[in-house]
């Protein structure tokens, strides 16, 4: 069987990739999956993400390929995105939704963003940077076992909360 990656060579590995409650099998040859290694291991998350994309939607044959989508806004079409792993503009998420939904709950778990807002003044801005940047600071001195310049933060990190709460 040839590798559905480079369709070239003989594939001597299979991939499979987990998506909700369907698995998609991919058959790679030992370049294209040491390729992959590569990119797990110096981080390049375009890439990884990109053969990731592809071992999801598979790199159809012209026969057997669907028709493209395309964004309407930017006119980027499926299959630059999963070359890429990028999008082309906020639209794209509207004209690829269907393709996005699996992915997003695989990746992350949830299809909804969950992150943080910004806030509405520079004071409470500044106030959440001290509180991450003193949090991450206990954690590292109760890492080293620090016990005593954990405590003094923790109780810098109530005082900051309970001004926060008085305002």
């Amino acid at each position: 069987m040839l590798c559905e990656e480079c369709k070239v060579n003989e594939a001597s590995y299979t991939l499979s990739v987990m998506v909700g409650d369907e698995v998609t099998t991919r058959h790679l040859c030992g370049d294209c999956m040491a390729k992959m290694n590569m990119d797990i291991a110096s981080g390049n998350i375009k890439s990884l993400l990109s053969s990731i994309l592809s071992a999801i939607t598979g790199n159809d044959t012209p026969e057997e390929k669907q028709a493209e989508v395309v964004c309407p806004r930017c006119r980027t079409t499926l299959s630059q995105f999963t070359k890429t792993g990028r999008l082309g503009c906020p639209a794209c998420y509207e004209a690829f939704h269907e393709q996005l939904q699996p992915m997003l709950l695989q990746i992350h778990g949830r299809v909804q963003h969950a992150g943080r807002r910004p806030l509405r003044t520079e004071v409470a801005q500044r106030n959440r940077t001290l509180r991450e940047e003193l949090e991450r600071q206990m954690e590292q001195a109760v890492a080293v076992e620090d016990f005593e310049t954990a405590a003094a933060l923790r109780d810098r990190l109530r005082a900051l909360s309970e001004k926060e709460a008085a305002q």
